[in-house]
C-alpha cells in the first residue's frame, strides 16, 4: 500500500537472521492483522517490501521461550494471478524465501471461499498450520467446526480461534512449535492428470531451480494469466493449452477452477456440521445491511458515519491540540532556549536549536491529536466490518470517475488533514486507484487552509465570508476528481479493478488491534514524515535573520534577509495573479505555507511584528514555563466544552459572523491584517487563496506522498499542483480585471490554456509508452 525507498523501510525477515520465520497467509478479512497483533503485540515494524508499494509488516513472538519472526503477508484470495502487487508479494515470498512454517488463518464462518487458498499454499511445499479464526461466528450460524475431522483431512494440524477475543492464543503458539520441531506431512492436492502432465511439460522448459516454483509458474502459463518473453517457451504453452483442451474437452483454467473449488467443497462439507439455525448475530448483520447497503440509503449513511470521523477526530483533536502545542513549545522553544542562553551560547545557536529545530519538532507533536484519532477510529471502522460496506455503497459514484468506491474515504479524511488521508488510501487493493486517490489528495482543503481563510474573510468578504470559503471547498474537490479523471485517461489508463469484496459480519472489534493498528501508523508519521517538517522549519527559521550584504552573508534585519531578497526576486512570478514586489510578505508566506500550512499565517505576523522587535531573545530570558504548561492545561477543559458547543459545526464557519470571533479564529495579528488590506484587492485576495487551496502541499504531505507513491509521483504532484494552481489564479485575477487591460489579459488565458492542452497531449504521450512497454512486456513476464 505505499512506496518507501528508504533503507530502513526495506525490512526484510533476515533481519532476524537465525530466528524461524512463521509466514501468515489468508484471504483478506481473515483476521490475521488481528492474529498478527495477537502474537506480537507492540515488537512490529512496519515497512515496504523492496522496490513494491506493498507493506511490510513484520514482529517478532516467543513460544515457550522460542523466539520467532513473523511475517504477516498481504491478504490475496488467490496466489496465482489477477489480484495486483499484493499477490505478487505473497507469492514470491512464500516461493522464494526461507519459511520455516505457514500459518494458513481461515474464517470458519465461510469456511469453503478460504480453502480455495489452503490448495495454494500446500502446493508451495512449505510446512503449513491452519488456523480456524472466528468459530465463534460459525456457531452463531448455527454450525460446528470438526476441527480433528479437517486435520485428518489435511494432513496438517488445526487450530480453533477468536482471536479479537484472544482465545486460542496459546494452543497456536504450542501447536506452531511443535510444527517447528516436526514438519507436519500435509496431504497434497493435485488436478486431473492431464493438467498435471502439461504442467510437467511446461515446467520442464523453464529455467527455475525451485521445484515449487517450477509448477507454480507453469500454471501461471497454462492459466494465461501471464505471458513468457521466450517465444519458444510460449509455443510449448499453447501446444500444452491444446493437448488439454482434446484430451479433457476443457480449457486448463476451468479445470484448476474446477479442481480447486470442488476440493474446498468437499473439504468444508465434512468440516462444519450443522447443528442449529442461525444465531442472532446474522439475523441483526441482515438487518443493517438492508440500512448500509440500500440504493437510497448507502449513501447517506455512509456520509454520515464520515462526517462523525471527521468530527470525532479533528474537532475532538483539538480538546487536546492546544495542550500538545503549547506544552511542547514551551518545553521545546522557551524551555530548551532559556537553557541555552543561560549556558552562555551564541544568540544564532540558541535560536538555530530552539526556534528552528524545537519549532519543527513542536509543529510535528501538534499533529498528534487529529492524526492520532483518525488512524484510531479508521481502524476501529475497518475491523467492525463496515468499511467494507461503505466502499461498496460509493462504488457505483466513484467508478464513474474512474475510481474504486472506498477513494471516497480518504477523500473526506482529506477536509481535516491530507496526510491521513494519502496514508488511508492504503484501504484500496486496486493499485492504480491507489495511485489516483493519493494525487486527488493535496487539492483537499485541509483544516490548516482554514486559518488563512478566515483571516482574509475579515479583510475583504465580512459579509460573504461562508460562501467564500466554502466555494474554496467545493473548488478544491472538483479540481481533484478532474485530476483523477484526466489521469486515469492520459497517463495512468485502466479500467477499475472489479470491485469484488467479501462482506465480513459486524463484530466488536479488539481494542488492542486496533490500538495496535493506529500506533503503527501514527509512529510512521512521527517518526519518517516529521523529519521533514523539522528540517523544512530549521531552515525557514533561520531565512529571516541572515542576508546577502556587500560584505557577504551576515545577521541583518527582516527586511534585507534572504527571506525578503528571495521573495522579492520571485515576485514578479505572481504579478499576473495580482501580487506586486512591495507585497513580498504574502510571496514569503507561500513560502512557508510549503513547510505547512499553519505557519502561514505564523508568517506574516512574524514578518509584521519582527519589524518592530527590538530583543529577540526576549522569549528565552523568561520563559515562565511553569506558568505556560499550566495555561496548556487550561486548554483541555475549555477546548472540550468547545468541541461539545460546536459540534454541528467541524469546520467553525459559524465563527465569521463575527469580526472579532474571525480574527481570533484565523490567528493573525491586528498589524497582519492592516497588512493584507493594504497589499491586496479583494480580487487579488481571492486569486491568493485558490493558489493557497491548489498549490504545493505542506512538508508532511510532501514525505507521506514520497512514502506512498515514490519520488517519481511526488514531484509531479507537486509541480502539477504548483502549474494548476498558478494557472488558477491567474486565469481568475485576468478575467476579473479584463477591462483594464483586454489585450495582455487574453494573452495570460490563452496561455494557460495552451500550457494545459500541452499538459493533457503530455500525459497521453507517458500514456501511450506505457502502454507499449507492457504490451512488450506481457501482463507480467516470467524470466
Amino acid at each position: 500500500m505505499s512506496a518507501c525507498h528508504d533503507p530502513d523501510c526495506a525490512v526484510s525477515p533476515e533481519a532476524d537472521a537465525g530466528l524461524p520465520v512463521i509466514a501468515l497467509a489468508g484471504n483478506p478479512n481473515c483476521g490475521k492483522t488481528t492474529i498478527f497483533n495477537l502474537l506480537t503485540g507492540a515488537h512490529q515494524h512496519v515497512g515496504n517490501w523492496p522496490g513494491v508499494t506493498v507493506e511490510q509488516r513484520r514482529g517478532t513472538a516467543s513460544a515457550a521461550g522460542l523466539k520467532l519472526s513473523v511475517i504477516d503477508l498481504p491478504g490475496v484470495y488467490s496466489l496465482l494471478g489477477g489480484g495486483g502487487a499484493d499477490q505478487g508479494v505473497a507469492r514470491n515470498f512464500l516461493l522464494d524465501e526461507r519459511v520455516d512454517l505457514i500459518v494458513n488463518i481461515v474464517d470458519a464462518s465461510n469456511l469453503e471461499r478460504h480453502l480455495a487458498l489452503t490448495f495454494e499454499l500446500l502446493e508451495t511445499g512449505k510446512p503449513l498450520i491452519l488456523a480456524l479464526n472466528m468459530v465463534d461466528e460459525a456457531q452463531a450460524l448455527g454450525l460446528e467446526p470438526q476441527v480433528h475431522a479437517l486435520s485428518k483431512q489435511l494432513g496438517v494440524p488445526v487450530v480453533p480461534l477468536v482471536a479479537r477475543k484472544g482465545r486460542g492464543r496459546a494452543e497456536l503458539l504450542d501447536t506452531i512449535r511443535a510444527a517447528l520441531q516436526q514438519k507436519p506431512s500435509a496431504l497434497m492436492p493435485t488436478y486431473p492428470p492431464e493438467v498435471e502432465q502439461a504442467i510437467d511439460q511446461v515446467g520442464a522448459q523453464l529455467a527455475v531451480p525451485s521445484s515449487p516454483r517450477r509448477r507454480f509458474d507453469a500454471l501461471r502459463l497454462l492459466e494465461g494469466l501471464v505471458v513468457s518473453p521466450s517465444a519458444e517457451v510460449q509455443a510449448g504453452v499453447a501446444a500444452a493449452q491444446a493437448q488439454v483442451l482434446a484430451q479433457a474437452g476443457e480449457e486448463v483454467a476451468d479445470l484448476v477452477a474446477a479442481a480447486r473449488f470442488g476440493w474446498a467443497h468437499q473439504l468444508a462439507a465434512i468440516a462444519m456440521q450443522r447443528t442449529g439455525k442461525m444465531g442472532v448475530r446474522h439475523r441483526v448483520t441482515d438487518v443493517l445491511d438492508r440500512v448500509v447497503l440500500n440504493e437510497w440509503l448507502g449513501v447517506p449513511v455512509f456520509l454520515l458515519v464520515l462526517y462523525l470521523v471527521f468530527v470525532v477526530s479533528f474537532s475532538g483533536g483539538n480538546i487536546f491540540l492546544d495542550f500538545f502545542d503549547q506544552a511542547s513549545s514551551a518545553l521545546l522553544i522557551g524551555g530548551v532556549g532559556h537553557v541555552m542562553l543561560q549556558a552562555g551560547l551564541p544568540d544564532w545557536m540558541v535560536s538555530m536549536i530552539a526556534g528552528g529545530v524545537g519549532g519543527g519538532l513542536n509543529l510535528v507533536i501538534s499533529f498528534i491529536p487529529p492524526i492520532g484519532l483518525t488512524f484510531l477510529f479508521l481502524a476501529f471502522l475497518d475491523d467492525s466490518g463496515y468499511m467494507a460496506r461503505a466502499a461498496y455503497a460509493m462504488d457505483r459514484f466513484m467508478r464513474r470517475m474512474g475510481l474504486p468506491g472506498n477513494s471516497l474515504v480518504p477523500m473526506v479524511i482529506g477536509f481535516g488533514c491530507n496526510v491521513p488521508a494519502i496514508m488511508g488510501s492504503r484501504i484500496i487493493e486496486d493499485p492504480r486507484g491507489r495511485l489516483l486517490t493519493v494525487l486527488m489528495q493535496p487539492f483537499m482543503s485541509c483544516s490548516a487552509r482554514l486559518t488563512i481563510y478566515m483571516a482574509f474573510a475579515v479583510v475583504f468578504f465580512r459579509s460573504t465570508g461562508g460562501q467564500v470559503v466554502f466555494l474554496l471547498y467545493v473548488l478544491g474537490i472538483v479540481v481533484a476528481l478532474l485530476t483523477a479523471w484526466m489521469l486515469g485517461k492520459t497517463a495512468i489508463r485502466g479500467e477499475p479493478m472489479p470491485f469484488v469484496m467479501e462482506l465480513p459480519p459486524y463484530r466488536l472489534p479488539s481494542l488492542r488491534s486496533v490500538g495496535l493498528q493506529a500506533w503503527q501508523r501514527l509512529k510512521v508519521f512521527i517518526f519518517r514524515v516529521g523529519k521533514v517538517i523539522v528540517v523544512i522549519g530549521v531552515v525557514l527559521f533561520v531565512l529571516p535573520g541572515i542576508g546577502w550584504t556587500a560584505k557577504g552573508l551576515q545577521a541583518t534585519d527582516i527586511d534585507h534577509s534572504l527571506l525578503a531578497q528571495g521573495s522579492q526576486a520571485i515576485a514578479p512570478v505572481f504579478a499576473p495573479m495580482g501580487i506586486t514586489r512591495e507585497n513580498w510578505p504574502a510571496v514569503s508566506g507561500l513560502l512557508a505555507g510549503a513547510a505547512a500550512k499553519e505557519i502561514v499565517i505564523g508568517t506574516l505576523n512574524g514578518i509584521y511584528q519582527r519589524q518592530q522587535a527590538s530583543d529577540l531573545m526576549a522569549a528565552y530570558r523568561q520563559p515562565d514555563v511553569g506558568a505556560k504548561l499550566w495555561e496548556a492545561a487550561k486548554t483541555i477543559p475549555e477546548n472540550a466544552v468547545a468541541f461539545f458547543n460546536n459540534f454541528l459545526d467541524p469546520l467553525g464557519l459559524h465563527d465569521l459572523q463575527s469580526t472579532d470571533r474571525a480574527e481570533q479564529a484565523s490567528g493573525a495579528s491586528n498589524e497582519t491584517l492592516a497588512g493584507l488590506a493594504a497589499a491586496f484587492t479583494p480580487l487579488s485576495a481571492f486569486a491568493y487563496l485558490v493558489f493557497v487551496l491548489l498549490y504545493v502541499p505542506c512538508a508532511s504531505t510532501m514525505g507521506a506522498l514520497r512514502r506512498e507513491v515514490g519520488w517519481g509521483w511526488m514531484v509531479f504532484s507537486v509541480l502539477y499542483g504548483i502549474g494548476i494552481a498558478w494557472a488558477a489564479a491567474t486565469v481568475i485575477y485576468q478575467i476579473g480585471t479584463f477591462a483594464q487591460h483586454p489585450p495582455s489579459s487574453a494573452l495570460w488565458v490563452a496561455a494557460c490554456v495552451a500550457a494545459f492542452v500541452l499538459l493533457v497531449v503530455g500525459l497521453r504521450q507517458y500514456g501511450d509508452r506505457t502502454e507499449r512497454r507492457v504490451a512488450t512486456q506481457g501482463l507480467e513476464s516470467l524470466v
